[in-house]
C-alpha cells in the first residue's frame, strides 16, 4: 500500500477508509465515469511467490503509466485458489488530475506482461519445440502452439503465429509437413488417459474446468475444435511425451462433454456431508474440503460450494456446526493442559457449551518462546503495558489470583505465575478490574443416538455463568475466532 498517507495516519486501516480515500482522490477529475483501475495477476500454482508477484505488479504499473509520484496503489494477495495471485487497485486519475491513458488497455496489458516475462523472446524457441513433437497434421501442429497461448493462421504457404494481436513469428507449411510423425500407439497410456478424463470430467462443470485440471495435474492440454459451446472434436497435447493425440482415439467428444449438472452434484454433496457428520460430529471445514476436492473437485468457502457459475449453500445448522468445530479445532491448537486453561479458551473463543477441548501436553519450545515474548514486553515497564500486550497478540486472564496468557501468535496458553514473571506489575495494572470466579465445569453425559443429529442440534448454554473474564480488555477489539487469518495477520 503506497500513497494512502491520510488513511495510515488516521489509525486503524479499514476497507471503508481505503474506499473513501480513493473516491475522494479520484474526484479531482469529475469527467471520468469509472475511475477505479483494478487488475489481478496470477501464476500457475506456487510458481511465483507473493513477493515476486508484487515486484511484477510494480513493473506492470510502470509499463501502464500508473507509477506517478503520489499515485495511490493498493496491492494485496489472496490464498483462496490453488494459484498464487494478487490484486492491484488504483485510480485512473493521475496526481495532477489528468486521466491516465486507457486506450487499447487490454492489448497494452498483454504486451506489457509479455515484455516483463520476456515471452516474445521465446517464440522461436516454442516453434522449434513444437516441431519436435509427434504430430500427424498441420492442425495438430497448430494445436501445440495454441496450447502455449499463441494464435495461428495459414497465409498461403506460411503459418503465421500471433500473440497479443501481433504476428510474432512464422514457419513454412512445408517445414511442418516434413517433420510430421505419428505418435505411435500405446494402449496402456491411452487407457490411463481415458480413466483420468472420465474421473475429472465428473469433477468439472464444463470443458474449461476439465482442461485446466488436466493441465495442472498431468501437464496435458486439451485443445477443442469448433464452436466454444459445441465443439465437434479435440486434440490431446501430451507435453511430457511430446505427442499429439486425436481425442476420439481416447474418449469421444460426446462422452467427454457429459458433465454432471449442478443439481446432481449439489444433491450428492449434501448426502456426503450428512454422512461425514454422522461418522464424525467434530468434522472441520478443512477435513470436509479435503474430501470435496478429492471427490467433487470443489471446496466450501464463505459463499458456499461452487459448481461452474452456480453456488450452493449448505443448511444453516450444518454451517453452524462446521464453524463451531473449526473454532474448537483452532482453540485445541493452543494445547490447554488443565481444566482452567480449557475454560479460559472457551471464554476466549466464545464457546458457550464449554465442551469439546481436550487437555494436552504443552510444546516446551512454544512455551519458552511465548514466555520470552511476554517478558520482553514487560521489561519495557508498566506504561502502555496493556496496549503492548494486546498489540503483540497476548490476551491476559485471571482466576483466583493466577494470571493466564493466551498467546495468539504462538498458539499457546500458560499460567504466568508459574513462569517467574513480575506478577506485582500485573497487579498494579489490573488491580481495579473485577474478576469473576469460574467454578469447575461439569461434563454432561452424551446419550447414544444419531451423532450427526446431535452435532447439528447442540445448543450452547448462553445463560451459563460458568465463564472466565478477560482482564484489561479493550472495547472495539472484538476478534473473529472463525477467521484465523484475521487474528494472526
Amino acid at each position: 500500500m503506497s500513497n494512502f498517507d491520510m488513511v495510515t495516519l488516521s489509525g486503524k486501516v479499514t476497507t471503508e477508509k481505503l474506499q473513501d480515500y480513493l473516491a475522494n482522490y479520484s474526484s479531482r477529475n469529475e469527467h471520468i465515469r469509472n475511475a477505479q483501475f483494478h487488475v489481478s495477476i496470477s501464476c500457475k500454482g506456487r510458481e511465483y511467490s507473493f513477493a515476486e508477484l508484487v515486484e511484477i505488479a510494480h513493473q506492470y504499473l510502470h509499463e501502464m503509466g500508473y507509477d506517478n509520484d503520489g499515485q495511490p496503489v493498493l496491492i494485496y494477495g489472496h490464498h483462496d485458489t490453488d494459484n498464487n495471485h494478487i490484486h492491484i487497485i488504483t485510480s485512473r486519475v493521475a496526481p495532477d488530475g489528468h486521466k491516465i491513458n486507457h486506450q487499447f488497455e487490454k492489448k497494452r496489458s498483454i504486451e506489457a506482461m509479455d515484455r516483463i516475462m520476456n515471452k516474445d523472446l521465446h517464440v522461436s524457441e516454442n516453434v522449434a519445440k513444437a516441431l519436435s513433437y509427434h504430430y500427424e497434421s498441420v492442425s495438430q501442429f497448430k494445436a501445440i502452439l495454441e496450447s502455449e497461448g499463441y494464435e495461428c493462421y495459414e497465409d498461403g504457404d506460411t503459418l503465421k503465429i500471433k500473440h497479443a494481436g501481433n504476428v510474432c513469428d512464422e514457419v513454412k507449411i512445408a517445414t511442418i509437413e516434413e517433420k510430421m510423425a505419428a505418435a505411435g500407439k500405446s494402449f496402456e497410456k491411452q487407457k490411463r488417459l481415458k480413466a483420468f478424463l472420465l474421473k475429472y470430467r465428473d469433477h468439472s462443470a464444463n470443458k474449461e474446468e476439465l482442461a485446466e485440471t488436466m493441465h495442472r495435474y498431468f501437464g496435458v492440454n486439451l485443445v477443442f475444435l469448433g464452436k466454444a459451446d459445441s465443439p465437434y472434436g479435440y486434440f490431446i497435447i501430451d507435453h511430457a511425451n511430446k505427442r499429439v493425440l486425436k481425442g476420439s482415439s481416447v474418449l469421444s467428444i460426446k462422452e467427454l462433454m457429459k458433465f454432471p449438472s449442478a443439481e446432481e452434484q449439489f444433491k450428492d454433496i449434501d448426502a456426503m456431508v450428512a454422512s461425514m457428520l454422522t461418522a464424525d460430529p467434530h468434522l472441520t471445514t478443512k477435513d470436509l474440503n479435503t474430501k470435496l476436492k478429492r471427490q467433487f473437485g470443489t471446496r466450501l468457502s464463505k459463499d458456499g460450494i461452487r459448481w461452474g457459475d452456480q453456488t450452493h449453500k449448505l443448511p444453516e445448522e450444518v454451517m453452524a456446526t462446521l464453524e463451531m468445530n473449526d473454532r474448537l479445532s483452532w482453540l485445541q491448537s493452543f494445547n490447554p493442559s488443565s481444566e482452567v486453561e480449557c475454560t479460559i479458551l472457551y471464554r476466549f473463543g466464545k464457546v458457550d457449551s464449554f465442551q469439546g477441548l481436550q487437555r494436552k501436553d504443552k510444546s516446551n519450545k512454544k512455551l519458552r518462546k511465548a514466555v520470552s515474548r511476554v517478558r520482553s514486553i514487560m521489561d519495557r515497564g508498566e506504561e502502555h503495558l496493556k496496549d503492548n500486550l494486546f498489540e503483540a497478540g497476548m490476551r491476559i486472564y485471571r482466576q483466583n489470583g493466577q494470571y493466564y496468557c493466551v498467546d495468539i501468535q504462538d498458539r499457546c496458553i500458560f499460567n504466568m505465575n508459574d513462569q517467574g514473571l513480575d506478577i506485582t506489575m500485573l497487579n498494579h495494572i489490573y488491580n481495579n478490574v473485577y474478576i469473576a470466579h469460574t467454578p469447575q465445569e461439569q461434563t454432561k453425559p452424551i446419550s447414544k443416538g444419531n451423532m450427526a443429529t446431535k452435532a447439528l442440534t447442540q445448543q450452547g448454554g448462553a445463560g451459563d455463568e460458568n465463564r472466565e473474564y478477560e482482564v484489561g480488555s479493550k472495547e472495539g477489539y472484538e476478534e473473529s475466532i472463525a477467521n484465523e487469518s484475521r487474528m494472526t495477520r
